[in-house]
């Protein structure tokens, strides 16, 4: 009697199952980046909507979604989009280390099947699979320059980064007339990755010799480097 009525129970439970229960999420495929704009390309059969999350962390809620706080930005995916599988974002965004993930819905005319209620197994319905964006840190140029003022034995020592998008210390040196190096410290602050960041030292012109030779440092390398003429 137990025999039969089992496996019997449990195939009722199977038949009864939503369909929904069964629901493909979309899936990610790859994502990446063209000069700091996120690509995704992707799978979502039958979506009616499907919108991209970028966030910080990896950190997830309950219901699968990306935690608030670290969502970085997020994207409602066209229709066009939605069919080629393929998005690219009209947005930069700054270097680092990000997580992606879609969540797409069903399209209602396609995939609703009203003798069941529910909606066909094979339309994207969830969360998708979550995928790891590294955004590279743009190479910064440096270009300097010296304006030496000799009623008043200064000169002003002149730094720029292009672009930059965070403080970067550096180091402007010169070499004086007895063979030692003379350094000052300065900060560029950088705001954003598209503009540049400059910087200027004040330095007195006594100890140098005739021609000096300026040079700056970034993180102990080398940037650029000047001569300037500080006497006649």
């Amino acid at each position: 009697m137990h025999t039969t009525t089992l496996p019997l129970f449990a195939l009722l439970i199977v038949l009864l199952m939503p369909a929904d229960a069964l629901a493909v999420p979309p899936t990610l495929s790859a994502v990446g980046q063209a000069n700091r704009h996120p690509t995704a390309t992707f799978s979502a059969p039958r979506a009616d909507d499907a919108t991209i999350y970028i966030a910080s962390k990896p950190d997830r809620a309950t219901d699968g979604s990306f935690l608030t706080e670290n969502v970085k930005t997020l994207d409602i995916l066209t229709d066009s989009e939605l069919q080629a599988g393929r998005w690219v974002s009209e947005s930069q965004i700054d270097p680092g280390t990000y997580w992606v993930m879609l969540h797409a819905s069903p399209d209602f005319n396609a995939c609703y099947i009203d003798a069941t209620g529910t909606y066909d197994p094979a339309c994207a319905d969830g969360f998708s699979n979550v995928q790891t964006l590294v955004v590279p840190e743009p190479t910064s140029r440096y270009a300097a320059s010296v304006t030496v003022y000799r009623f008043i034995h200064q000169a002003s020592l002149r730094l720029t980064a292009r672009p930059l998008g965070e403080d970067r210390a550096y180091r402007a040196c010169s070499k004086l007339a007895t063979g030692r190096t003379r350094c000052l410290t300065g900060t560029l602050n950088g705001f954003d990755w598209n503009s540049s960041a400059t910087d200027t030292l004040t330095v007195t012109t006594r100890g140098l010799p005739r021609l000096a030779t300026f040079s700056w440092f970034v993180s102990g390398k080398r940037v650029a480097v000047k001569r300037a003429l500080i006497r006649r």
